[in-house]
């Protein structure tokens, strides 16, 4: 049996064509809307960081953007060029409820969430209990919308709307 290191790097393909599509969605959605499977939808905007990737090994080519939304262009010409991403900003939004985070390609790891609503406890806060248990459901909460939009990714990736549907709408956006 393959081990998990040999296994992330054989699969790898698939978290940044999730990056790819999130990024797609979040500009081609109605209001950035996107339908999340049996929950509710969610609003979705690529924030101001990625890093996109090609290649492996010795032939890796990497491009890193950070800045305004008008950086956004050239990480699309680095898309049209063959390059997925590798890490994203994002910021995801439900109800009262507004994350921001970085999501890595390779191992789906989420890094540094915030919430926008939330507050920190104050020195000598009594409840800081109630703020761990925050805490853990605003992790809860942003797992649960990234396994269903990964769900409803892989549901388009394996199916035959993906080359007739979705790949051309893809290209579409990328080229306009």
């Amino acid at each position: 049996m393959r081990d998990l290191v040999e296994l992330l790097y054989a699969y790898r393909f698939l978290g940044r064509e999730f990056l790819a599509w999130l990024w797609f969605k979040s500009e081609t959605e109605a209001d950035g809307l996107v339908s999340v499977p049996q929950q509710e939808p969610v609003f979705l905007a690529v924030g101001d960081r990625m890093i996109l990737e090609t290649g492996d090994g010795e032939y890796r080519e990497t491009l890193a953007l950070q800045g305004s939304h008008s950086e956004h262009r050239e990480a699309r010409l680095g898309l049209l060029q063959g390059k997925l991403p590798e890490e994203m900003q994002l910021k995801m939004q439900r109800g009262q409820d507004e994350w921001q985070f970085t999501l890595k390609a390779a191992t789906f790891e989420v890094k540094g969430l915030k919430n926008k609503n939330a507050s920190a406890p104050q020195e000598g806060d009594a409840d800081q209990e109630g703020y761990f248990f925050d805490q853990m459901y605003q992790v809860e909460a942003v797992s649960s919308i990234l396994d269903g939009l990964f769900r409803a990714f892989l549901q388009i990736r394996l199916s035959p709307a993906w080359d007739q549907e979705e790949m051309p709408q893809l290209q579409d956006w990328l080229e306009a």
